[in-house]
């Protein structure tokens, strides 16, 4: 590959397409007509020697030399970018785009009062908040996102991220105002007896608050606890609380937002079955830990949600 041939607004053109894996996509995203992202695809596959994006029953689909690039092209322009920017970051003149990803209980806790900050601060900034249910650290690891808020603990093979503690959270039980259990105080037994909705962002089949019925004593082989409703996301939890039977544990800052002008209301975990505390941090990769734009981003959590 000869370098000297390459124009760096392909490397552009060609990281929003292993983003958006759609061709008519990319070129909304940067304002370009589809037929100039289409010849820029040629173009790529020739420079890179390979198809890069190859096209499947359901879409396009990356090759795995793309998954390779992909996980070094967001680092390599984002270095570019600072040498010709230089070192310093002006929030109030920065149209540049910071990317976070979460699950919907905590963007929607505490990603207001930050946006509430940047607009304030920095009115031509764009942000990108992804929360469709993956492994936390996946989209830190691939240069696909600046920011993670998660409660989760990296692995030891996810390695180089920073991490900044933001806040403390609990749970409460979600149900509908008219379930049997909506106007009493709940014991254990009632929690036994009760139908419950799982939700699962990673694949696990165990219930969150399973393991303290364990730890008690209280479920085994013969004694489970009632399940009938599996989740992959947060987001249909209230509705289906909403008109079944069905209880969900969820943290609290979430809990008590979906009540909000709904026939729902919030309960306290019996306290025998309450999980301590978890908290909630906000995790970026190695690569970004001196970038100013992200230092300026981690100086607005620290106002925002101070310790």
């Amino acid at each position: 590959m000869n370098l000297a041939q390459i124009d760096l607004n392909l490397l552009v053109i060609l990281k929003h397409l292993l983003e958006e894996k759609h061709v008519s996509n990319t070129a909304l995203a940067l304002d370009m007509s589809q037929p100039t992202v289409s010849r820029s695809l040629q173009k790529l596959r020739n420079v890179f020697n390979d198809d890069l994006l190859v096209r499947t029953a359901y879409g396009y689909e990356l090759t795995p030399k793309a998954e390779s690039i992909k996980q070094d092209l967001n680092s390599v322009l984002t270095r570019l970018e600072k040498l010709v920017h230089g070192d310093t970051f002006n929030p109030a003149e920065s149209d540049t785009t910071v990317r976070f990803f979460g699950l919907v209980p905590q963007m929607t806790h505490l990603m207001p009062k930050v946006m509430e900050h940047i607009r304030r601060e920095a009115p031509n900034m764009v942000v990108d908040i992804d929360s469709i249910p993956k492994r936390p650290f996946e989209p830190l690891l691939s240069g696909d996102v600046h920011f993670v808020l998660a409660t989760h603990e990296p692995t030891a093979s996810e390695q180089n991220l920073y991490r900044m503690f933001v806040t403390s959270r609990d749970y409460r039980l979600l149900m509908h105002k008219n379930h049997p259990l909506a106007d009493k105080e709940i014991t254990v037994e009632d929690m036994l007896e009760a139908n419950f909705g799982q939700i699962s962002i990673q694949g696990d089949k165990k219930l969150s608050i399973e393991s303290r019925f364990k730890e008690l004593g209280l479920i085994n082989k013969e004694r489970k606890l009632s399940v009938p409703v599996q989740l992959s996301n947060f987001n249909v939890a209230p509705d289906i609380a909403e008109t079944t039977d069905i209880i969900f544990h969820l943290p609290t800052p979430f809990a008590e937002k979906a009540c909000s002008q709904r026939d729902l209301v919030c309960k306290r975990v019996p306290e025998p079955l309450r999980h301590p505390e978890k908290d909630v941090y906000l995790y970026w990769h190695k690569r970004f830990h001196n970038d100013p734009m992200c230092r300026w981003i981690r100086d607005v959590f620290k106002q925002t949600y101070p310790q």
